[in-house]
């Protein structure tokens, strides 16, 4: 099936792009999840880990994003946009399954889900507040998408040789300003 266009802008109402990255993979990761209503950035967070792969902070990044309509009590609809087609489908359709076959995959290999932890914790955060999880394609100027990105690659920077200084995230977001992305 084909996937649908997508607009550049962010969509209205309450929206949470997340997006991970990691390189190599596996290697050195970085996640990020970037909230919006109506437009507006309205809250932002990123981190990284030394030992990660690309599906891990994908992840991480979407169970970030859940962790703050939880803890910030959001009772309105809420739409979760991901450049990974693991993440959405897994959410989205296999989850259940693997939750009834004890978190193991059905078939005749019967294994374990990899990054099992993660996938209990955004079953858990899922079931307490539903959300919409939509895939978007990645680096095709998704002002959302593209914000995710950029922070999923500060996060990659907290754990690498040289972290980002004050200086280069001030500067990273008067450039993300000067965009006119705020």
């Amino acid at each position: 099936m084909a996937r649908p266009a997508f607009a550049t802008a962010v969509p209205p109402g309450l929206v949470i792009y997340a997006d991970g990255c990691c390189e190599p993979n596996p290697g050195i990761g970085g996640w990020a999840c970037v909230v919006y209503r109506d437009g507006v950035e309205v809250y932002s967070e990123s981190g990284g880990d030394r030992e990660a792969t690309n599906q891990r902070m994908e992840l991480t990044a979407a169970l970030q994003g859940l962790v703050w309509v939880i803890d910030n009590d959001i009772r309105e609809p809420v739409r979760l946009f991901s450049d990974s087609s693991y993440t959405v489908d897994a959410c989205n359709k296999w989850r259940h399954g693997w939750r009834r076959n004890g978190w193991r995959r059905g078939g005749p290999k019967n294994r374990v889900i990899v990054n099992l932890d993660l996938w209990k914790a955004l079953d858990g955060a899922l079931t307490l507040h539903p959300v919409q999880l939509e895939w978007c394609k990645g680096h095709a100027g998704i002002i959302g998408n593209k914000r995710a990105d950029e922070l999923s690659l500060v996060g990659r920077g907290t754990v690498v040789d040289r972290s980002p200084t004050p200086l280069d995230l001030i500067r990273e977001q008067l450039d993300y300003s000067a965009r006119g992305c705020l």
